[in-house]
């Protein structure tokens, strides 16, 4: 087997996702922005990430609110 056909750890797998999360066009800045921050923090869990979407959508939700005052 050649270096190029090494099998990835999970870390190596996700390490590469979060590497290149920002290539994606049509994903959401905040979004990307808080889970790269929780990734880099290893607070990556179910939990962590259900509460920074919440909090993500609640502001987003505050913001349309304030454009229809």
């Amino acid at each position: 087997m050649t270096m190029n056909n090494k099998i990835k750890s999970g870390k190596d797998v996700i390490d590469d996702f979060f590497a290149e999360i920002y290539n994606i066009l049509t994903a959401d800045k905040k979004t990307v922005d808080a889970l790269v921050e929780l990734h880099g923090q290893g607070k990556l869990s179910d939990k962590n990430v259900q509460n920074t979407l919440d909090t993500i959508v609640q502001k987003e939700l505050k913001e349309i609110d304030k454009e229809d005052e």
